[in-house]
């Protein structure tokens, strides 16, 4: 919920900001899903006869209906986009990986780690984003502002995956729907 600062003003929801955790959420547990049963698995065809259960699980995840049938078609977008980029199918298809990996700091805090592929000398921790650039905006630009946004979050779970066994970890995002890899 946002408010204005002025006195006696509605509180009004943030349904954007709300969409996209939903969406980010929903899209994590189907990249587990497919990179669990395989990417062979799952053609376009299969991609299509599941957006009814998109649908579903947005709605009940809390979507409104106003958004709703834009969200489905970007979920969509997000698996169809991974299962075609040659990095988003090594990314699914990885044997020595750990997906949707809850870990719990000294602190009480719970990280869930999108993905943490394991490396003989090191980890690499992979954070999935459904963001795409802005309309006029470089990638360049846009790989400065996620790394700004999401430093702080793969520190920590670089720093969580360290912990278990003294391998350093590297940490990288990736926006499928932009097929855009950035390194932190």
């Amino acid at each position: 919920l946002a408010s204005s600062p002025m006195v006696g003003q509605q509180w009004v929801w943030r349904t954007r900001a709300q969409t996209e955790r939903v969406l980010g959420t929903v899209a994590h547990a189907w990249l587990e899903r497919i990179g669990r049963d395989g990417v062979d698995a799952w053609s376009d065809a299969r991609l299509n006869a599941s957006r009814e259960a998109f649908r579903r699980q947005l709605g009940r995840a809390g979507v409104v209906p106003d958004v709703l049938d834009e969200a489905v078609e970007i979920l969509h977008e997000t698996l169809r986009s991974t299962l075609a980029s040659e990095r988003g199918r090594w990314l699914l298809g990885v044997a020595k990986a750990y997906r949707e990996w809850a870990l719990l700091d000294l602190s009480g805090r719970v990280s869930v780690i999108d993905l943490a592929i394991s490396h003989d000398q090191h980890w690499l921790v992979v954070d999935y984003k459904t963001s795409v650039p802005e309309a006029g905006e470089t990638v360049d630009v846009f790989a400065q502002r996620m790394r700004q946004r999401y430093q702080e979050q793969l520190d920590r779970y670089c720093a969580h995956v360290s912990a278990l066994d003294g391998r350093p970890a590297r940490a990288a995002l990736y926006f499928p729907r932009a097929d855009v890899w950035i390194e932190c």
